[in-house]
């Protein structure tokens, strides 16, 4: 067999090895979505499923260029999870009421839905809470207490920009600590790619956000002045807030102070802060305020969960499920979701399906 021959061969054998994997792509979603459907028409009791979003924007808002593929889910998706979970029977119902009936020994539907959105992002106010209020579906944002009302945001969403928007130099000692979680450890020649840059924000992870911090805070302004650009004002404020409590429809929960990941934490006092003092600067705010707390990146410690036991009535979890009768209060699952693993009906239904099996 002479080369070009083989060379058609070894195409034709990928491009069938490309069918066969997406044929068993789509055989495998198509079974989990009906796993989805079949355990969410048919739960015997009563069953709380908790769908949580973190930034809604528009597919061509050009924040996504920046942003954690993870974390960005389209408006349009949202709605759409909305109308499908109402088409299955689930009744909209804001978290809190769900637990407070629940411990109130009250009826409940057999299958509820509640929404939830982490961080506290101002693209919560400008493009969930229309859909929301259209809808009208309530919700709860955990909010970062002291990013509100600020030009601040969270160090994955600066690193993000530093690395998409320029090439990191390996002499300047303000850059050096990021060159050991580069792509081959090494400083890159171009910025790196949005699935490149997030798999770096996954291996800084092994270090605590204050010591993030306190390297990102060391560039110099001039380098830093693209990543700022795009990150201007992305937390809520207090006027939006207000806004979007006042007809109830959304209300506020914890997560902590400043986002830091609680079992990186050694001080008692500073874990205090972080989810004690927390509840207080909500309370702050007056109406739509609620004691649920939710764990910055699931993280917690048995020194943190008792605090959190003591001063809250519930706490949301990263753990994926759905929610029966006998949950811990402390201990409740959600459906983490955005547009990679919940763009269709299928793939909603998909993603359920696999976290209930």
């Amino acid at each position: 067999m002479d080369s070009t021959a083989k060379t058609i061969g070894y195409a034709q054998g990928g491009t069938e090895l490309a069918y066969m994997r997406s044929g068993l792509k789509f055989i495998a979603l198509t079974v989990l979505a009906l796993i989805g459907w079949v355990k969410i028409r048919f739960t015997a009791q009563p069953t709380l499923i908790i769908l949580t979003y973190h930034r809604i924007l528009p597919k061509d808002h050009p924040v996504r260029q920046q942003e954690q593929p993870g974390m960005v889910t389209a408006p349009e998706t949202l709605q759409s999870h909305i109308q499908t979970m109402k088409s299955l029977g689930a009744i909209p119902i804001h978290l809190n009421d769900w637990l407070d009936k629940r411990a109130g020994g009250d009826q409940l539907p057999a299958l509820s839905f509640a929404l939830t959105f982490d961080d506290g992002w101002r693209d919560n106010f400008q493009y969930a809470y229309p859909v929301l209020a259209a809808e009208n579906v309530p919700a709860t944002i955990f909010l970062v207490t002291q990013l509100v009302d600020t030009n601040q945001t969270f160090w994955p969403e600066q690193v993000m920009a530093l690395l998409t928007t320029r090439a990191i130099p390996d002499s300047p000692p303000e850059f050096r600590w990021l060159i050991p979680f580069l792509p081959s450890q090494k400083a890159t020649e171009k910025p790196l790619t949005l699935n490149e840059a997030d798999e770096v924000i996954t291996r800084l992870k092994a270090l605590d956000d204050q010591t993030i911090l306190k390297h990102l805070n060391a560039i110099q302004p001039q380098e830093r002045q693209s990543e700022e650009k795009a990150n201007s004002r992305s937390i809520l404020n207090t006027r939006e807030l207000v806004n979007m409590a006042a007809d109830g429809l959304i209300r506020f929960g914890a997560h902590t102070q400043h986002h830091y990941r609680l079992n990186r934490i050694e001080e008692t006092s500073l874990l205090k802060r972080e989810i004690v003092d927390c509840l207080n600067d909500l309370r702050a705010l007056g109406k739509g305020v609620v004691p649920v707390f939710c764990y910055p990146n699931g993280d917690i410690t048995s020194e943190g969960e008792k605090l959190v036991a003591e001063h809250y009535e519930a706490a949301c979890t990263t753990h994926t499920g759905w929610n029966k009768m006998n949950r811990d209060p402390f201990g409740l699952r959600r459906f983490n979701l955005h547009d990679g693993n919940s763009y269709s009906y299928r793939t909603l239904l998909a993603t359920i399906g696999r976290g209930i099996l």
